[in-house]
């Protein structure tokens, strides 16, 4: 009778680690989000790797999660060829997961196809970002407010590589999407 107890209790120990891990995880996530919101990336950074620490003991979503948030401090940085492999990492993360239609892949999708935008590389930003408005309109319709920052992103990469038909198509486009 006595080790029955044992086994009950180390399983609740072994849920309340696990709960433990997801609430720090939330607040590491968080306070990392409010830092790069107020371009404390150092702050930013730390929170974010510290994310990623406990992720590893929640699942694939949450390092997904927390590689993007990464990815994107050091976007904000400039920090181009480190935001690059972040992003590419959660990307794979993501798709392994929760599938290659995920909004979530959308979402680092978009994240990367912008980097890609703002290093001049828009030859390689157009079929992320088809990608990710592709993945995006399957779930939420072609006039959701959520493609927005995907149809930005295109129209300015379409209208470099001279592609203004396909740009003009997008800016009308972003015109019709519903209000937020």
């Amino acid at each position: 009778m006595r080790r029955s107890g044992i086994v009950v209790l180390s399983g609740v120990l072994f849920v309340g680690c696990a709960s433990s891990d997801r609430l720090l995880w939330e607040e590491y996530t968080s306070a990392g989000v409010a830092a790069v919101d107020s371009r404390h990336y150092a702050r930013a950074e730390m929170y974010f790797n510290r994310a990623l620490l406990k992720a590893e003991n929640l699942g694939p979503e949450e390092r997904g999660i927390s590689l993007n948030g990464l990815g994107e401090t050091y976007r904000r940085q400039g920090r181009t060829a480190d935001a690059e492999k972040m992003y590419k990492r959660a990307l794979a993360v993501k798709e392994v997961a929760l599938g290659p239609d995920h909004p979530d892949v959308a979402t680092t999708l978009t994240n990367l196809g912008v980097l890609y935008a703002a290093s001049g590389r828009d030859q390689d930003a157009v079929p992320v970002l088809e990608r990710s408005l592709s993945i995006r309109e399957k779930r939420r319709g072609s006039e959701h407010p959520t493609l927005r920052p995907t149809l930005l992103a295109l129209a300015a990469a379409y209208q470099r590589l001279g592609r203004a038909h396909d740009a003009f198509v997008m800016e009308v486009r972003l015109r019709l999407l519903r209000p937020e």
